[in-house]
């Protein structure tokens, strides 16, 4: 029987009090257990540790222990992660008070080696069906191997490939684009592009009422918007780009991220989200490591969202960034295109 959140996250706080007497010999004196694990702080005479336990969405323990960190004025972080420890070394060594990340095993916990960078996947597509996904007039994305056309930052086809030939697959997310293949499998893609992308163009549109269809992905129609007007943060040409690890599925909410220019010349890599997204410093110093290790950082937020302990975390990045908050009607932006 699944166990209910409260008790779940006694058992959580439990294990990380066990797991900070026995590898860092200290007695949490505020612990906190949480759905995702637990959170503990030491204070001490002359010094504050932070302790963290990452039992799911462990992706993001590196934002949340930076997060806790900032709260409690840390000087050390430690991280107990139960997978993807290797990542979450690797992100946090781009932070000048790194935390030490642990790699759980059941009940053993050893230091984690960061990880290489993922290497960057080549796409090999057909470009009559490039041409398609622009006839219909789609941002075409390419993003970990997968090519995708999208509405304001919502996919609504992608190209896929059975090893042999290679089609264009239209609907909202998997389960749409296997149903309108059983449905409208003969349909030529044109058509059912059109089909598609009528209905989302009405609904995921500025002043529209509210429908799943203009919820969903909202931080990737932030990043379209910039790419129309890359001039709101004061760049001259913006494109999607890759993040540093690929979306699980269409409802997997992550921020997007796009590669350009500056007006001074140099180099950015720009990180949006919609929302207080604790893992999104940590999340776009790998981004820039991903895309550009020489390249400027920027994070876009709406005003709303531009919370101070976000820009605290910025502070302690290894290399400088900035958090740039825009208008929380950023939906209702014209385009101005892009300036090469």
């Amino acid at each position: 029987m699944a166990l209910d959140t409260d008790r779940r996250r006694q058992l959580h706080a439990l294990k990380l009090k066990s797991l900070a007497e026995t590898y860092l010999g200290i007695s949490l004196s505020d612990l906190n257990g949480t759905e995702d694990g637990a959170i503990g702080i030491k204070r001490h005479d002359n010094c504050v540790t932070a302790v963290i336990l990452a039992e799911e969405r462990c992706s993001r323990a590196v934002g949340v222990a930076m997060a806790a960190a900032t709260q409690a004025k840390a000087d050390v972080i430690h991280i107990f992660a139960k997978e993807e420890a290797s990542s979450l070394a690797s992100a946090a060594e781009l932070f000048r008070t790194s935390p030490t990340v642990w790699e759980l095993n059941d009940r053993v916990a050893t230091v984690a080696v960061a990880s290489d960078p993922t290497s960057k996947e080549s796409t090999d597509v057909d470009p009559e069906l490039i041409a398609v996904l622009e006839a219909a007039d789609l941002d075409v994305v390419y993003e970990h191997g997968i090519v995708a056309g999208e509405i304001r930052g919502l996919e609504v086809a992608r190209i896929e490939s059975d090893g042999e030939e290679q089609r264009i697959a239209v609907g909202v997310g998997a389960h749409d684009r296997e149903a309108f293949a059983l449905l409208h499998g003969g349909m030529p893609s044109g058509e059912a592009l059109l089909r598609v992308t009528e209905t989302v163009r009405f609904h995921r549109r500025a002043g529209a009422e509210p429908h799943p269809l203009n919820r969903l992905n909202a931080e990737r129609w932030l990043r379209s918007q910039l790419i129309g007007s890359p001039q709101k943060i004061g760049a001259t040409v913006l494109s999607s780009a890759s993040p540093p690890t690929a979306r699980r599925s269409l409802k997997e909410t992550i921020p997007a991220v796009a590669y350009g220019r500056m007006a001074e010349g140099n180099q950015v890599v720009v990180v949006c989200t919609i929302g207080i997204d604790l893992n999104l410093i940590a999340f776009g110093a790998q981004a820039r490591m991903y895309t550009d290790p020489e390249a400027q950082l920027i994070f876009v937020v709406p005003e709303r969202d531009a919370h101070p302990l976000l820009k605290a975390m910025v502070e302690k990045l290894m290399v400088p960034a900035e958090l740039i908050a825009i208008d929380d009607d950023w939906r209702d932006w014209k385009s101005s295109g892009s300036l090469a």
